[in-house]
């Protein structure tokens, strides 16, 4: 009775499965797989630019001049995701702009992600997208 009562006590709060393929609203698709402690993404494909293919294209955008040979194809574009309530927050890379944001991942429905990428300049601007499911 005891295990039983244990088991029933639990959360059930805890942040929400996000591992899978996912879609972002300009077609690239992320993969989210256990990393260590918690989930990461990676670039798993995407359209690149004219004139380059998925092994070719190169991280050119960086703000970290050091990093602009690395290639886009399996790039790490979330980590550091640290389950926080329903959601998860972590740090988010978007190679078109080349810098990284605070992040919080909310998966809405078993099929949407919806995040939250934020950066303090003078103020904090946050921008929000909605990825969906692919697999």
């Amino acid at each position: 009775m005891a295990l039983f009562l244990a088991a029933s006590t639990t959360p059930g709060s805890a942040a929400p499965d996000i591992n899978g393929k996912w879609r972002t609203p300009d077609g690239a698709t992320i993969e989210i797989a256990p990393c260590g402690a918690g989930p990461c993404g990676k670039i798993a494909a995407f359209s690149p630019p004219p004139g380059y293919s998925l092994q070719t294209t190169r991280d050119a955008n960086n703000k970290d001049a050091s990093k602009r040979s690395r290639k886009i194809l399996r790039l790490t574009v979330l980590w550091r995701l640290k389950p926080k309530d329903e959601r998860w927050v972590g740090r988010i890379y978007d190679p078109r702009r080349g810098f990284s944001a605070e992040a919080t991942v909310t998966r809405k429905t078993r099929d949407t992600l919806n995040l939250k990428g934020c950066v303090r300049v003078l103020f904090k601007v946050c921008e929000e997208e909605t990825w969906r499911r692919t697999n």
